[in-house]
Formats: C-alpha cells, sequence, structure tokens
C-alpha cells in the first residue's frame, strides 16, 4: 500500500481537512501526519497521535529574519528525513508552515504532491508553495487564482462526524428550551474576542450557544457565572450537537467554519476577521453571502443592539431563512475529501 503524508496544523482549517481527508484515504494508503506544536493541533490530533509527528518550522511571512536561513533548512532537511526514513510516496499541504516544508521536501526528492486551499483567496504560502505541486484543490471558489499547479474545485472536506439531527432532540439533550431561538456562536478554533462580546451583550430573548476560545476562556465564564440562556466553552472538537440545536450561527468566516455550516445546512451571519491574511475571510464571507448562504456583518461598528435586531428579522422571516439554509446546505461540491483521494490515488499510479 502507498504511503500518503499529510502536512498541516495551527489552526483548526488546517488541522479539519487533513484528518478529514486522511480518513477517507485510509482504504487507498498508509496515512501519517506532520502537525505544528500549537496546542489545537495536540488536541485536534488526539484521535491518531500515534501517527502523527510534531515539526516546529518557522514562518515565512515573519519572525527573524536574519536567522531564516538557518531555520528553514533545518525544518527542510527534517521533512526530507521523514519523507525518506517513512518511504512516503506522496505529500499533501493542508496549510500551515509544516506543510510547506514538507511540500518543498517533496519537490526536492521527486515525489509527487498537492495542496489544499480552503479559502476564496489562496494564502502566500499556498501560491509560492503551489510551485512545489502537481495539483491543488480549492474548497471555495476563486481559490485557485495564483496558484502555479493543476486546480480541482472539489469543496471543503469535513468530519463525517459532523451530521445534523432533528433540532428539538439536539436541545433536550442540551437541555435548552425548546422555546427560545438558538444562536450559536463561533469564532474558530483559536477564539475571537469580538466575536465573544456579541454574544454575551444578546438579549435573554435568545438561547445562546459560545464556542469562546482557550484564549478568552477565564474573561468569558466571569461574564457568564450565574447567568442563564447561554453555555460557553473554550472548544469543542465536535459540535454536531449545537449545529443542530441552533436555527442560526455568528461566526468568522473561516474556510472550514463556512464548510461545517455548509455541512449542516446552518446559515449565518458572518463577522470577517478584519485582519486576516489578505483579508480573506471577507472574501470568504462575500462567496456566502452572494450565494444567498449568509448575510456579511462588518467587525468595524458592529455591536449587540445591530446583531439582534439583524437576527430578529432573520428569524421571524421564515421563508427567507429556509431560503438561506437550502443555500448554505449547497454552497460546497458534494464528498469533497473523496473526491481529493481519487485524484491522490491518480497521482501515483
Amino acid at each position: 500500500m502507498k504511503k500518503l503524508l499529510i502536512a498541516g496544523g495551527g489552526t483548526g482549517g488546517h488541522i479539519s481537512p487533513a484528518l478529514a481527508v486522511g480518513f477517507a484515504a485510509e482504504k487507498s494508503f498508509q496515512v501519517s501526519w506532520l502537525s505544528t506544536p500549537r496546542p489545537v493541533d495536540k488536541t485536534m490530533y488526539s484521535i491518531v497521535a500515534d501517527r502523527v509527528t510534531v515539526m516546529n518550522p518557522p514562518r515565512i511571512d515573519k519572525g527573524m529574519k536574519f536567522l531564516f536561513p538557518f531555520t528553514a533548512s533545518a525544518a527542510l532537511f527534517r521533512a526530507m528525513g521523514y519523507i525518506r526514513k517513512n518511504r512516503i510516496d506522496i505529500v499533501l499541504g493542508t496549510g500551515g508552515y509544516s506543510a510547506f516544508f514538507a511540500l518543498a521536501a517533496a519537490r526536492l526528492m521527486g515525489k509527487p504532491a498537492a495542496l489544499f486551499e480552503s479559502n476564496a483567496h489562496a494564502g502566500r504560502s499556498n501560491r509560492i508553495a503551489s510551485r512545489f505541486c502537481r495539483s491543488a484543490f480549492t474548497g471555495l471558489p476563486g481559490g485557485g487564482k495564483g496558484l502555479r499547479c493543476a486546480v480541482h474545485h472539489t469543496g471543503t472536506p469535513v468530519s463525517s462526524s459532523v451530521k445534523r439531527i432533528p433540532g428539538n432532540e439536539a436541545r433536550r439533550i442540551l437541555g435548552i428550551p425548546l422555546d427560545k431561538p438558538v444562536v450559536l456562536f463561533l469564532g474558530g478554533s483559536q477564539g475571537a474576542s469580538a466575536v465573544n462580546d456579541l454574544a454575551l451583550g444578546l438579549g435573554s430573548e435568545f438561547t445562546v450557544l459560545l464556542q469562546c476560545g482557550v484564549r478568552d476562556e477565564e474573561r468569558v465564564r466571569k461574564a457568564v457565572a450565574g447567568r442563564t440562556g447561554i453555555i460557553a466553552e473554550a472548544f469543542l472538537n465536535d459540535l454536531s450537537l449545537w449545529y443542530s440545536a441552533a436555527e442560526l450561527a455568528v461566526a468568522r468566516a473561516g474556510g472550514q467554519t463556512i464548510a461545517e455550516l455548509s455541512a449542516t445546512s446552518l446559515p449565518a451571519v458572518l463577522v470577517p476577521f478584519p485582519y486576516a491574511a489578505e483579508d480573506h475571510q471577507t472574501a470568504n464571507a462575500a462567496v456566502a453571502e452572494k450565494a444567498g448562504a449568509a448575510v456579511m456583518m462588518k467587525q468595524k461598528g458592529s455591536s449587540p443592539e445591530k446583531l439582534s435586531q439583524l437576527l430578529h428579522r432573520l428569524i421571524t422571516h421564515r421563508k427567507e431563512l429556509k431560503r438561506m439554509e437550502q443555500a448554505m446546505g449547497n454552497l460546497f461540491p458534494a464528498e469533497p475529501a473523496e473526491k481529493i483521494v481519487g485524484i491522490l490515488k491518480e497521482m501515483v499510479e
């Protein structure tokens, strides 16, 4: 059986597709992963911990530039050593700097390589890394612009565990009221204080489910102490129950977040992170909004009061909400992980 190395880490948006493709590939490949030392990697890769190797490569866009030639060379040689020792046949990068160096190593060693880009605007690392690849897979339309290899629009893979069950069943399991609208707040795997503030300022007419992130957990827990109608968790590996219980989401506009919203047909108010590299989250939100799956709310000028008015309008106009739900469910092509695996198999035949 051929050996597939999947390199990706640093954020949930890089790790989720790495896991989803890896699990889909197990009938065809012997799969292993390269991660980063970040806590989110340790948490999300824990289910395959015995097949994960941690790399700590330098960033290619910032840092101590006078040391970069040395740290980059060391990272490249480590990646080449891993590929050689483990007799890797093909490499897939799903994002992050461990992916960049693994793809460069594959190119130098004559191994086929491919990358995945989840955003509507390809990041700098992937644009450079595409020179090392035969193929690229894109999650959102437009993600292939600037990539220097064959581009396949596959959609974004999500975990097979992400499923939607009947809303009232999910609410009963969570112990929340059946007669109040439920809004899910997501700041991405790292959390987002601006999204958390919107959730904390929402009125009692809503039930709030808030994934607040580890970095803001202490502040959020103090703010919700003694309050009813709000459940806050730092991070959940599987959000299926929360997706199922909610009528709407308020979320950052990362490619992976939008993919999971699409997998559960959950319409959203998207609040792009304004300082994301090359403003790619605004581009992602624009794609979802144009498709009728979401409404974009810029962080600047947003407030709990404005959000509450928007949520009321969407929830009370059931036909509009239903159209958004259908549009969100149709935002991505079907079976993206299987499509990616099929192309990877062709690359090693």
